[in-house]
């Protein structure tokens, strides 16, 4: 599971969010845009001139993103061009506005990050035997001043060299993105950078935890729910994972109320539709048996569909309890717009595909929202959350939902038929990959594969602000107790 580090480009992506929220806030947006990037930075602070103006353009890019944009679209726009069609990206009707892919390459960005080949370290020796030269069929190694060098215009990428080093000398160095990058969507095009092929990209984020040079980005929704909330009904609703997001220094109850001081009409918890999920998935697995795979991770499912397309069959027919309970408020409110508040970047491009929830906002960027508007949560009163039982909580980590599934068989079937369910938790899409293959190839036995995007579960999304490992403990404890008081 991976930790939570609150390194520079995160802090930067915070100035730039908390800025452009102050800035809506004042009516100044319009106003401030063109040199917003002088909110955040300032070259007083760059003894290195050139430092200075690549930062600048970073956070020039950056606000692309934070505006909901689609940077194909507007990546060769200046800020002034954009403030032209501000309205409408407020209102959300402009074609600029990301509709479709929530994960994109900032390329200027690509062009400083080595990777995709073979280096000779420090720890080369120049020992006699230089077996590195001698495994080599290209003559791709020479030694040079008594040390290892690699003439790159005849190197094959093979790795011979660096299974032959006794010292561990030679290393491939591969881009971070596309190490993390499971399925394999991002590669080097003709310029030497990166580029990722949306269409076939999970939008787990994991390649945008992994960059460090912030290349990767993903679209927000922010000012456009901030504008609905002046002059429309909004019902927000929030992932599971929450209860350990705000628990250390406020309560889920602080966070409703929160939720509803900033705006919103209703507030309700998607443990509630994680409930409704988790039943229907039960009888659909005792009506129909076999081989069943969850379906509320987008990422795993797409994953699926895309790499094991002869599971696909197999894929619960139950919408993820996100999608769920939007459905059931679009019925009960059909006056009110719906936002989704979680952890998950997959959750955006899964809102648009099934039309429901309208918008879908990180917890990263609600705590941002609540900041700014001056809403202190540890100091509120808080709201009662809804009727959802522990183990609907419990969807926010690996094997939750598999516990969940199996608590509501045995309310269904009994005792005997929900102890004998073969169930298995995959965590990150990795470990989703290889029990796949091991079911295709006859070497697993399983029931119900419950799949988890990011290793960890939601609460290790790209999208919290508590570090996942201490997450965990939290969640445990707090489903606990809820178990324990029944």
């Amino acid at each position: 599971m991976r930790r939570l580090v609150v390194n520079h480009i995160v802090k930067m992506r915070r100035d730039i969010y908390r800025k452009i929220v102050e800035a809506y806030k004042n009516n100044t947006l319009k106003k401030e845009l063109p040199k917003f990037w002088a909110h955040i930075i300032s070259d007083e602070e760059f003894m290195d001139r050139r430092k200075f103006f690549y930062e600048r353009e970073v956070i020039k890019e950056k606000i692309k993103f934070a505006l909901g944009l689609n940077y194909k679209k507007v990546k060769d726009m200046e800020l002034y061009e954009i403030t032209q069609y501000l309205d409408e990206i407020l209102e959300g009707a402009s074609d600029l506005l990301e509709k479709e892919n929530f994960m994109e390459i900032i390329e200027i960005l690509c062009a400083e990050c080595p990777g995709g080949r073979y280096y000779i370290t420090e720890l080369c020796r120049n020992c006699l035997a230089h077996p590195c030269t001698s495994v080599c069929t290209k003559g791709g190694i020479k030694i040079v001043q008594n040390r290892a060098q690699i003439d790159y215009s005849e190197c094959i990428n093979c790795g011979l060299c660096a299974s032959a080093c006794p010292y561990h000398a030679i290393t491939k160095l591969e881009k971070p993105c596309t190490l993390a990058c499971y399925c394999e969507v991002i590669h080097i095009n003709q310029k030497g950078r990166m580029e990722l092929s949306s269409k076939d990209c999970a939008s787990c984020g994991a390649c945008y935890l992994a960059c460090p040079f912030g290349a990767l980005e993903t679209s927000s929704m922010m000012l456009q729910v901030l504008h609905r909330l002046k002059r429309e009904k909004m019902i927000a609703i929030y992932a599971p994972a929450a209860i350990t997001q705000f628990k250390r220094k406020a309560s889920v109850e602080q966070f409703i109320e929160a939720l509803k001081i900033l705006g919103f009409d209703e507030v309700f918890e998607v443990a509630i539709g994680a409930d409704m999920v988790a039943e229907a998935e039960a009888l659909h697995f005792l009506e129909h048996g076999g081989l069943m795979l969850t379906s509320c991770c987008p990422s795993y499912v797409r994953l699926v569909k895309q790499r094991w397309p002869e599971f696909a069959q197999n894929i619960s027919p139950i919408p993820s309890p996100m999608v769920m309970l939007a459905q059931k408020l679009r019925k009960d409110y059909p006056e009110h717009k719906i936002v989704f508040i979680g952890p998950c970047i997959a959750k955006k491009k899964e809102a648009i595909e099934n039309s429901t929830p309208d918008y879908v906002l990180t917890f990263e960027e609600t705590a941002i929202i609540f900041e700014v508007y001056g809403i202190n949560v540890p100091l509120l009163k808080g709201e009662k959350t809804k009727e959802a039982t522990p183990y609907a909580w419990g969807f926010a980590t690996t094997g939750g939902v598999g516990e969940a599934v199996r608590y509501y068989v045995k309310k269904h079937a009994g005792d005997t038929k929900a102890n004998s369910l073969k169930i298995l938790s995959a965590n990150g899409l990795k470990e989703c990959d290889k029990y796949l293959k091991e079911i295709k190839r006859g070497k697993l036995e399983v029931d119900i594969l419950e799949g988890m995007g990011c290793d960890g579960g939601c609460i290790a999304g790209p999208g919290v602000m508590v570090d996942p490992i201490s997450s965990k403990a939290l969640l445990m404890r707090e489903v606990a107790k809820m178990k324990q008081n029944g």
